[in-house]
């Protein structure tokens, strides 16, 4: 009887197995940064237009009252003779006064600049952003409040105890650096830890701010309006603005009493935040920038000069 031949069958080896998967291996590490880099090229334009809609909505803002908006607001206090508060808020006394969380976001002024009248109308302004009757519009989400780079979309904690509220990475210039010293207000020397010696409201959005395009004498397009910054929610006056000072670095918190605030210019992009100018375009200043140089783009009539070097 003729035995049957047996042909070997053909497969893999257990090491040509482990070399594939070794070539597949290294060809995701290859490819994964290539991915995640034009994911944030797409996130980073993203970002770069949401922020390109609220300056032309600032614009617009500035077209019909003549000013752009406040960067918060809240009602000046008056008193009788006997110096007792017969209307408005204490803490609205000055420019200098901090803001408060039931004073309202500046933001708030560029809903119907920027087709939300159904959310401006939901919102009774005659009441604090934090009163009941004002819990479901301030949970609202607007897309072009969020950077990609930063977070989701979706409403954020504001803080211990406080409810879900609509995020914004988006805040305004309010002022910058210090005021010369003087012993008899209180700033006897340069010290960015008075707050006697500080600007509230060289900026273009401080508190019930009006500024408009003839204010800004050094430039709209060589100064800031507003740029990016984390934590914070459109609704509330405490995520308004930013004051910038040379004590301070973008991309890196504030840190007071032991604790780190992420309150000032900063973003998820790699060592760089996108700021919108006042004459509507939009530009990413690196973190390495001269804080001096900083100052200056921040201080609407300063009578500083700016080249375009400078910025880079």
């Amino acid at each position: 009887m003729t035995p049957v031949a047996h042909r070997a069958r053909a497969g893999f080896t257990l090491i040509e197995l482990l070399v594939v998967i070794a070539i597949i291996a290294v060809l995701v590490a290859l490819i994964m940064p290539a991915v995640q880099s034009a994911r944030e090229s797409a996130n980073r334009a993203k970002c770069q237009n949401n922020m390109k809609q609220l300056v032309l909505a600032a614009m617009e803002y500035h077209d019909s009252f003549s000013s752009f908006p406040s960067g918060w607001y809240c009602m000046a206090p008056t008193y009788d003779a006997n110096n007792n508060l017969t209307s408005g808020d204490i803490n609205c006394a000055t420019v200098g006064t901090p803001y408060q969380p039931y004073m309202w976001n500046g933001l708030v002024g560029l809903f119907l600049k920027m087709e939300q009248n159904n959310l401006y109308n939901e919102v009774n302004f005659n009441l604090y952003p934090n009163w009941p009757d004002n819990a479901t519009a301030v949970r609202r989400t607007l897309d072009v409040f969020v950077c990609p780079s930063n977070r989701r979309p979706q409403p954020v904690n504001a803080g211990t105890g406080v409810p879900q509220l609509g995020p914004s990475d988006y805040r305004g210039n309010m002022a910058s650096g210090m005021i010369p010293p003087n012993s008899s207000a209180g700033c006897p020397t340069v010290d960015p830890t008075n707050p006697y010696c500080l600007n509230y409201n060289n900026g273009v959005l401080f508190q019930n701010s009006t500024v408009s395009m003839a204010d800004i004498t050094d430039g709209s397009s060589t100064t800031v309006i507003m740029g990016e910054s984390l934590t914070g929610v459109w609704s509330q006056a405490t995520s308004c603005c930013v004051r910038t000072n040379i004590d301070r670095t973008i991309n890196q918190p504030i840190v007071s009493g032991g604790k780190s605030y992420y309150t000032y210019w900063m973003s998820k992009h790699p060592s760089l935040v996108n700021f919108g100018f006042c004459d509507g375009h939009v530009a990413p200043v690196t973190q390495q920038i001269n804080k001096i140089v900083l100052n200056k783009i921040m201080s609407r009539n300063g009578g500083e000069t700016v080249s375009s070097d400078e910025l880079r």
